[in-house]
């Protein structure tokens, strides 16, 4: 790699210095704070880790430009250097302090999702949250005067409460006698606090799988398509409500499967329109994320939701016509965000280790997974809580001196003029891990607007995108890029896989666009995403390039033997000696290879799954940490 003090040499073409250097060592990099928790938006970097090389790359009155811009986390980490702000400071090294120069930076951010354009534009509107505050509460209180009752019920003792959450539950049949009973009966253990993955028939004693249950489906009446359609057959199982404040909760009853039967036939507000799914046919999987198995029965938007969710979210978005375009926005984020997550079909409870207890959770991000036993929300309570975190989101950004674009469309045509940014910070696409205008469906159906993903830069059979086309993508973007940056200037990416044939499209993207890559780093999400937990054989520290546009052709050539995969390793763990790092973890050293690899313009040649298979035959593993093994270390004595 190329230390940092050399990004000024002529050799380079770039006349500007760096006021520090962030590429030292690994950026850290949470999932915690007021804005990052706005909304659950897939993929995204927490931007008080981008600030830090907006500090270093850019200086006040800078323009930063981000053509895969998300919600826009790059814009809010432009828009926080306006000032000395504490919470980027915990993010910067002594050194960094010292140099950092504090003023507002300009930022332009396009993204093609109009979800996540919406988000950030909705975050980087300066607002009275004060008087924002007094709408929305008044606003809340119109609505749940005329349509509260949707979550009254009864408790234990038949005095009246309000209904926090409800456990649904499919109804399965037995493969071998036809026998019908809840899910929840046959697989969730309350005692034990666990999900059986196999248990036997009540009625005939056949064992049956969990994965492989049949669900009862019934003919039903919609409301919205104005005809009977199938679907499966779902009823409400326990019931967790408050009276008085008091909480309590019981099996559901007659009077529960009557009060939905009620909300069923109620009409739903007139903008209130049937939405197909990624403009689905009948006889044809919707999407990349459809599932033959939890989405039989889902051919529209509202097929997500129980009819009481479906009549709180419809009532909610409809109502928003109400309030003063000024701060209309802010309040569509806050039911958006929060319906997203937590109220369709696809929100869950689950057992946490050592508890019986179940837990209540969100939607499993990154995926449009409908469980067997769903849990229906009490929309209004959570909008209510979600609001809060939207106020206090807006009320740290309104601080700033913002001075940023949001512009939905694609980074293949900015519309910028060539040569008019200083500084770039971008996170594309990971390849076929994120499937985001399927995700952003949802959402994107309840404002109205959808995304055009003929320039989706993502692979993806449904669309027609293989590893080629996102390559050619990819390419286009960052030749993009390279016009619009100033010759001279810097463009930061941020990457994750663990393909190598994803690493080698993106590298021949950024060097085929006319960019040298110069160093690379890592950031490190000390919170993974979804997909980094649980997929087998996930990296979970995402490597950062660094490319250079120059100025005039650069001979420089790295006069560095190029390393294999076993040498690189045993060179790598014997700089660390025998200090106790994280650097020593697998997702570290990956990580570092594939940025060696980069910076030395070479193709990645290996999987991290091979990568593993050759670290464990010349190292040993502790805890999380590698060592190399005593027969190697003597034989390189």
């Amino acid at each position: 790699m190329i230390a940092c003090k050399e990004f000024n040499e002529k050799s380079f073409g770039n006349d500007k210095s760096l006021a520090f250097n962030p590429y030292e060592k690994p950026v850290r990099s949470t999932r915690k704070g007021a804005i990052f928790q706005v909304h659950p938006y897939p993929t995204k970097i927490n931007y008080r880790s981008i600030a830090p090389f907006i500090l270093a790359h850019a200086q006040p009155g800078d323009l930063v430009y981000d053509s895969f811009a998300g919600s826009c986390s790059t814009g809010m980490a432009a828009a926080s250097c306006s000032e000395k702000n504490p919470d980027i400071l915990n993010y910067l090294g002594h050194e960094a302090r010292e140099a950092a120069i504090w003023g507002p930076r300009r930022a332009i951010c396009i993204d093609i999702g109009v979800l996540p354009t919406f988000i950030g534009r909705t975050l980087l509107n300066s607002i009275d949250t004060r008087v924002l505050k007094k709408i929305f509460y008044k606003w809340m209180e119109n609505i749940e005067e005329k349509w509260g009752w949707i979550y009254k019920t009864t408790d234990l003792e038949g005095k009246k409460g309000i209904i926090r959450y409800t456990y649904f539950s499919d109804i399965i049949k037995c493969s071998n006698c036809h026998f019908e009973v809840p899910f929840i009966e046959m697989f969730v253990d309350f005692n034990k606090g666990e999900f059986k993955e196999k248990t036997k028939c009540p009625n005939c004693y056949y064992i049956i799988d969990s994965k492989n249950v049949e669900p009862i489906i019934e003919n039903a009446y919609d409301k919205l398509l104005k005809k009977d359609k199938e679907r499966v057959k779902r009823i409400p199982y326990r019931i967790y409500g408050t009276t008085n404040n008091k909480k309590w909760s019981r099996n559901a009853i007659t009077k529960d499967y009557e009060d939905i039967k009620k909300i069923e036939k109620i009409p739903l507000p007139d903008s209130v329109k049937p939405v197909p799914m990624m403009g689905e046919k009948k006889g044809k999987k919707w999407g990349e994320m459809y599932r033959s198995g939890y989405h039989r029965d889902i051919t529209h938007v509202h097929h997500f939701y129980t009819p009481r969710n479906l009549t709180a979210i419809s009532v909610l978005f409809d109502e928003t016509k109400n309030i003063p375009e000024k701060f209309r926005s802010a309040i569509i984020l806050a039911i958006s965000s929060y319906n997203i997550a937590n109220s369709t079909l696809m929100t869950r409870f689950v057992f946490k280790k050592g508890n019986n207890r179940p837990v209540n959770t969100s939607a499993q991000p990154g995926v449009l997974y409908i469980p067997n036993c769903p849990v229906e929300k009490n929309v209004f309570l959570g909008v209510r809580r979600k609001f809060k975190a939207i106020l206090k989101a807006l009320e740290k950004t309104s601080k700033w001196i913002i001075n940023v674009e949001v512009k939905t469309q694609p980074a293949q045509h900015s519309g910028l003029k060539s040569g008019s940014v200083d500084y770039i910070f971008t996170d594309p696409p990971f390849g076929e891990n994120i499937q985001y205008s399927e995700l952003n469906f949802l959402s994107e159906a309840w404002l109205g607007f959808f995304t055009d993903n003929t320039y989706e830069t993502i692979i993806s059979n449904y669309q027609g995108k293989d590893v080629k086309n996102y390559e050619k993508l990819l390419t286009e973007a960052f030749r993009e890029n390279f016009r619009v940056l100033k010759p001279g200037g810097f463009m930061t990416v941020v990457f994750h896989n663990t393909r190598k044939e994803i690493w080698n499209a993106l590298q021949r993207s950024i060097l085929h666009s006319g960019f040298e890559i110069i160093d690379t780093s890592i950031l490190d999400k000390t919170q993974t995403s979804f997909k980094q937990t649980t997929t087998k054989g996930a990296v979970k520290k995402d490597p950062i390039i660094l490319a250079l546009k120059p100025k005039h052709k650069n001979n420089f050539t790295k006069d560095h033997k190029l390393l294999n995969a076993r040498e690189y390793i045993i060179r790598r763990l014997k700089e660390l000696e025998n200090r106790i790092t994280p650097e020593r973890s697998f997702d570290y050293l990956f990580g570092r290879f594939v940025g060696y690899r980069l910076s030395m313009g070479q193709t990645i040649p290996i999987n991290a799954k091979e990568f593993k298979r050759i670290l464990s035959q010349i190292a040993d593993e502790k805890g999380n940490n590698w060592y190399l093994k005593k027969e190697i270390k003597k034989a390189l004595s």
